[in-house]
C-alpha cells in the first residue's frame, strides 16, 4: 500500500485522480467524472464537484455532435455534490458533461477536458 502511494506520489498522479477527468472553464465550478472511460460492463457516470452558490448546480449529459442534453441532474445545496447518470440505454461513443450555476446575474459554466467513451 504505501509502496503504490510513494510510485504515485513520484509519478505526480494520486491513485484517484489516475482515472479521473477533469474540468475546464468557470474556476469557480470545477468538477471530475469517476472515470474517463466505461467499459460494457459499466453502470454509471459519477460527477462530483463544489457548486459555490445556494443555488445548487445544473449537471448536463451530452452525446457528441449534439447541443440538446441527452440527460440532466440539478442538485440544490451549497457545497459538495455528487450525481450519477445511468448509463442504461445509451449507446457507445463519445459523451460531454456541463456544470452550470448563477449567482444573482452572474452565469458560471464548465465542461469536461476531453470527451467520454462509453463501450456497449
Amino acid at each position: 500500500m504505501i509502496v503504490g502511494l510513494v510510485f504515485a506520489g513520484v509519478l505526480g498522479v494520486s491513485s484517484t485522480e489516475a482515472f479521473a477527468m477533469g474540468s475546464k472553464g468557470s474556476s469557480n465550478l470545477k468538477f471530475q467524472t469517476d472515470a474517463n472511460n466505461y467499459s460494457k460492463n459499466a453502470t454509471s457516470i459519477v460527477v462530483t464537484g463544489v457548486s459555490p452558490t445556494s443555488n445548487g448546480v445544473l449537471v448536463m449529459l451530452y452525446k457528441k455532435g449534439n447541443n440538446t442534453p441527452i440527460k440532466q441532474i440539478e442538485t440544490f445545496k451549497y457545497g459538495n455534490y455528487k450525481v450519477s447518470f445511468s448509463l442504461k440505454g445509451l449507446s457507445a461513443g463519445k459523451y460531454d458533461v456541463h456544470v452550470d450555476t448563477y449567482w444573482g446575474p452572474q452565469r458560471y459554466h464548465s465542461e469536461l477536458t476531453n470527451y467520454l467513451n462509453v463501450q456497449r
